[in-house]
Formats: structure tokens, sequence, C-alpha cells
């Protein structure tokens, strides 16, 4: 059962490190608005096939009423997290990139970390803490400028993140609840789509943004990052779902490096000398945390 665990969250983190690295392209071509609602949506494909195939229990009928406004109330909280997430990361790729962008993944371990101590009673020693506090010192020395003064133009991705982890606290707490993961999710995903579908709707005078139909390989690839996608979380869900979201979110910090790696050596993202060092420090922290 562990080594499927570690296979599970691998899988998870390299579905992830393909989408955040492809979102530069489509996110450029098509728009931040547009990118959110292609990946949201059609992450509800393999959501849905694994609902129809296995099922997991999951039959709305063995929900009672009772137990409704729990679903209900985690689905909204999630369905809003993700959705906010996607769309605060991915205007700030339009303008910072995928190294900036993406390093505040690293916000999501630590945050899913905590939250597995005090809400799932995992544990945590004096070590591990000794990491969390690395992490956020390397974070703190990415956001600021070369005069120490806060880059704003990162906020949003760093509240984006945030945002992502509180869609992982819902989702974990209604799996967790309800003994199954693949309803709570499909319905979480598609509350996040029907939030993506408003917000495009009312942003946009223009249903289809310019370039959309210029590139069918740009259309393809969104949707396989949505695929991608959808396909990540359902196997970060299964990792909850065996209560071992400790030890998913340590291997979840390989994620950000690679991502980071991608910014710097294929699209040649430029980064100042303090964002260097602050990723060199919190790249220590997360070895420490996932060694220790």
């Amino acid at each position: 059962m562990y080594s499927t665990i570690i296979l599970a969250s691998l899988l998870a983190v390299l579905s992830w490190v393909g989408i955040d690295s492809a979102s530069k392209i489509f996110i450029k071509r098509l728009g931040a608005e547009f990118s959110v609602l292609v990946v949201t949506a059609s992450g509800i494909i393999p959501m849905l096939v694994l609902f129809f195939t296995i099922g997991n229990g999951a039959s709305i009928g063995t929900y009672s009423i009772a137990n409704l406004p729990l679903l209900i109330a985690t689905s909204m909280i999630g369905g809003a997290a993700l959705f906010l997430g996607f769309l605060l990361v991915y205007k700030s790729v339009s303008k910072e990139g995928v190294a900036n962008s993406f390093i505040f993944i690293e916000l999501q371990p630590v945050l899913l970390v905590i939250f597995g101590i005090f809400a799932l009673g995992e544990h945590l020693n004096i070590y591990q803490i000794t990491s969390m506090l690395i992490v956020f010192a390397g974070l703190m020395l990415i956001i600021v400028s070369g005069r120490l003064r806060i880059n704003r133009q990162l906020l949003p991705t760093a509240f984006g993140n945030i945002m992502w982890a509180i869609y992982w606290f819902a989702v974990i707490i209604a799996v967790l609840y309800y003994h199954n993961f693949i309803l709570p999710l499909l319905l979480v995903r598609i509350l996040s789509a029907v939030f993506a579908f408003a917000y495009f709707a009312s942003a946009n005078s223009n249903p289809i943004p310019r370039g959309v139909g210029i590139s069918l390989t740009v259309i393809a690839l969104v949707l396989v990052s949505g695929l991608l996608d959808g396909f990540g979380n359902i196997l970060f869900s299964f990792v909850s779902f065996s209560n071992k979201v400790v030890i998913g979110s340590i291997i979840l910090t390989m994620e950000p490096i690679l991502v980071w790696l991608v910014g710097l050596l294929i699209y040649k993202e430029s980064i100042t000398k303090m964002q260097k060092v602050g990723f060199a420090v919190a790249t220590i922290g997360y070895v420490m945390l996932a060694l220790l």
C-alpha cells in the first residue's frame, strides 16, 4: 500500500509539472480567463469516467439529507478556491513567467502538512518544522525586490496557491468524512468550471478570445492539460483518501523545483540574484522536509 501511495503521488507531480510547464504557451495564445475555463472544464472528464466505471460507492443515495449541507459547503468552497487559484496564478504566468509564478506552489505542501497535523492527527517532528520555516524564508526572498520591497506582481500567484491549498482542505474534509473521493472531487470540479464560465462570460464581450481559432495545437494542448490536471487531482485525492496527506505533500515538493528549472532552461526566463538565493534556500528546506 505504501508503494502505491508513493507511485500515485509521483504520477500526480509529473502530471502537474507538464501542465504548469505548458501553461505559458496556451495562456499567451488564449488568455488567462479562457485557459482557466478550458482547464477546469476538461478536467471533469477523467473524474466522470472514474465515477461511472468504478464509483467507489459514490452514489448520491449514499448521502443522507442531514449530511448534504457539508457536501454542498465543501463543494462550493473548494470549487471557488480552485477557480480563483487558477485565475490568479494564470494571470501571473502571463506577466511573470512560469519560474516565478509556480515556485509558490511550495506554499501548498507546507500548508497541507500543517493541515494534516492539526486536522487529521498526523505527526511532525522538530526537523520538519525547521524545514518549513526555511521554505518560508526562501519564498520571502523570492517575493521581495532588490531593495527588499514586496514585488506586488508576485502577490497574485502567492494568494492563488493559498487558494489551491484551501481547495485541497475542502476536498480532503469531504473525502475523509464520506469515505470516498470520487463524488466530492467531481462536484468540486464541476462547480469550479461553473465559476470559471460565469467569470469568463462576464469579463469578455467577445465569447471567443483572439487567437483561439488560429492553432488547433494550442487548443489540443490546453485540453490535454485539463485532462492531466483532472488525473493528477484524482491521484492526490486517492492519497488523501488513504490518510497519507503528509507523505503525499512532501512528494509534492518536487513540482515547483522542476517547473522552476523548466522556466529557466527552456523558456530562458530571467530572475534576480535574490530570487536565485530564495529558490536555493527554499529547495534546501524542501529537501530537508522530504528526507526528515
